[in-house]
């Protein structure tokens, strides 16, 4: 299976000077808890993510004020990302080397064109190594 298969192409961006506040906004209003971060002076290059779990432990925590702060400060930057052709064995390879549960899709370009999250590949391998196996909500029914 590849990734194209899983990811989700609807992809929220933010650049990497906007503030901790408006991408927690962002993701309330979009239900999600992942954004990626671009650098606009880069034409849009992939910068990193930044997710609830930055925002928490890096900004609140370490006091920042969050309507001050970059979110550039508390992103995870990644050294590796999946393209539509990757298997999603090897994406859940780099996902766990870079100790993620979002992993940016990018095209031949580099533009960033989906998002695979944790949760749909695990799914479909729960789904793969049972195929009797289906997701009703947060259970698993046989």
């Amino acid at each position: 299976m590849h990734v194209s298969e899983l990811m989700t192409a609807e992809v929220s961006k933010v650049d990497l000077g906007t503030s901790v506040a408006d991408a927690a906004a962002m993701m309330q209003e979009q239900n999600t808890g992942c954004i990626v971060v671009v650098d606009v002076v880069k034409d849009g290059a992939l910068a990193g993510i930044i997710t609830e779990r930055d925002m928490v432990l890096g900004c609140l925590i370490d006091g920042h004020t969050s309507s001050k702060c970059p979110v550039n400060r508390h992103m995870t930057a990644l050294n590796e990302v999946a393209t539509p052709q990757t298997d999603t064995g090897d994406a859940l390879l780099i996902m766990m080397d870079s100790e993620v549960s979002y992993l940016p899709v990018v095209n031949e370009a580099g533009s960033v064109i989906g998002l695979l999250y944790a949760e749909d590949l695990s799914r479909a391998i729960e789904e793969d190594i049972d195929p009797m196996a289906k997701l009703d909500g947060d259970l698993i029914t046989v």
